[in-house]
């Protein structure tokens, strides 16, 4: 179950860092996130002041792991890097490293929500994470199909 919610919640974080590109977009995806997590978790605003800071320790750490598989996990880097064995079992070891360290955080995250929102809400931020992600990527096509379709209606010219 733990896999399956890292494997969502990097999804996420990596779909989001993709799509923002400026300091501003990332803002925006932000505000985005509190207002679907407040609205989908019916976060009370003492809730609110509780859980945003635990969720956001961990979503550093996500953050980080993001980062760092962009940077050195990248199948061409490897691939281009042409690693030795010994080369290849360090990198493992250190994915294994990280990603137990971000299997740590998630743990941690919910059982210091244990004291801040009813089980029934902490649950349900596995499904909520899952909902913005699926929000995220409508909202991401929808502004693709705007473009695209402004871009053809340009690209018309009358006779």
């Amino acid at each position: 179950m733990i896999k399956v919610v890292l494997t969502w919640l990097f999804s996420l974080l990596a779909l989001a860092l993709s799509f923002a590109q400026t300091k501003e977009d990332l803002d925006q995806i932000k505000t985005l996130k509190v207002a679907y997590f407040t609205e989908h978790l019916s976060l009370t605003p003492e809730e609110a002041t509780q859980f945003w800071p635990i969720y956001n320790l961990h979503e550093a750490v996500q953050i980080d792991m993001y980062q760092y598989m962009r940077k050195n996990m990248n199948h061409r880097i490897l691939k281009a890097a042409k690693l030795t064995e010994k080369e290849a079992a360090n990198k493992l070891s250190e994915y294994l490293n990280r990603k137990s360290r971000e299997e740590a955080s998630l743990q941690k995250m919910y059982k210091s929500l244990q004291g801040v929102l009813p089980a029934k809400k902490a649950l349900a931020l596995v499904h909520v994470e899952e909902g913005f992600r699926r929000h995220l990527m409508s909202l991401y096509r929808k502004n693709k199909n705007e473009q695209r379709q402004k871009k053809e209606g340009q690209n018309k010219s009358p006779l």
